[in-house]
């Protein structure tokens, strides 16, 4: 796979993987004194889950490989749909 191909595939994840990491950050930041211990826990893990999103993201288009890297677009698919499921189990708090 080229390095063009890698890149185009990795940049879109990269966009998405910023676009919930950047709120996220922010908000526990800016909301951490207001809540509860169980809250703040489960925001550390959603910035964990979303960085390390954005870490396989990256890998995409760094690391060379043959083919398309599939099980890395899936980590960053199951990270993304781990985050969400994370973020209704902290709002249910």
């Amino acid at each position: 796979m080229s390095v063009w191909s890698r890149w185009k595939i990795a940049i879109p994840l990269i966009g998405l993987s910023l676009l919930l990491l950047v709120p996220a950050l922010f908000g526990a930041w800016a909301w951490w004194p207001e809540n509860g211990p169980t809250y703040r826990i489960l925001t550390v893990v959603i910035c964990l889950v979303v960085a390390a999103c954005l870490g396989i993201s990256v890998s995409i288009g760094v690391k060379p490989t043959r083919d398309a890297p599939w099980l890395r677009i899936g980590l960053v698919a199951a990270g993304i749909f781990a985050t969400c499921g994370l973020a209704i189990t902290r709002d249910s708090f």
